[in-house]
């Protein structure tokens, strides 16, 4: 099967579309449903998948295989079918995964840490570093991220070519050098990423360390 059109790939503030039904089957979880084009982002990259629904029916999880982009729902779909992404939802985590490329960006520029995992869900968002900052260093570091913030950056995509990558340098854990996504904020961040993100940094609102 080929792969799913990506509609959030190429506008995340669009969350209605059509979609045409390429295959649809029973499992033990409800019916899943593949689509030509979809704007749901799946569940990746630490990321939990878009809410809404096809059709006027709840989709329950999107999951993604090889490309292809796979909608849970408890009702059977087939031909034609109308889309809508929760936008409170993505929107919130668009926010909160840009922020996250901002605070990373800077505690690998300034401090020379990575980061080696990243969880986001509906009630927290947490990062693992391959060290230990001080909670100078955190208060020097938040204090940066909110200038970006304030600065209302763009949040540039790219798709460079293989010859471009191998000269450029971003934060990845992504391997391969095709159809590498490409998520820069100017002087702040470059990182190889899948996920929606806003189009300025000012959308974030606001940059804060809660925990560690």
């Amino acid at each position: 099967m080929r792969e799913t059109e990506r509609l959030y790939d190429l506008d995340p503030y669009v969350t209605s579309f059509e979609g045409t039904v390429l295959a649809c089957a029973e499992t033990e979880g409800g019916f899943e449903t593949v689509l030509d084009r979809t704007s749901f982002f799946p569940e990746q990259g630490g990321q939990y998948a878009d809410r809404g629904a096809l059709n006027g029916i709840p989709v329950l999880d999107v999951q993604i295989r090889d490309g292809v982009i796979f909608h849970r729902t408890g009702a059977p779909l087939s031909g034609t079918v109308s889309g809508s992404v929760d936008w409170a939802t993505r929107f919130d985590r668009m926010q909160n995964h840009t922020g996250e490329h901002i605070l990373s960006g800077l505690m690998h520029s300034a401090l020379g840490l990575s980061n080696v995992g990243f969880h986001l869900n509906d009630t927290e968002m947490t990062l693992d570093f391959n060290g230990t900052p001080t909670a100078e260093d955190l208060a020097r570091i938040e204090r940066e991220a909110n200038r970006a913030v304030w600065a209302n950056l763009p949040v540039e995509i790219s798709y460079p070519s293989p010859e471009e990558l191998s000269v450029l340098s971003y934060r990845s854990k992504i391997s391969g050098d095709r159809g590498i996504r490409i998520v820069t904020s100017p002087g702040v961040d470059r990182c190889a990423c899948c996920a929606p993100h806003v189009r300025r940094t000012g959308e974030i609102g606001c940059i804060k360390i809660l925990q560690v």
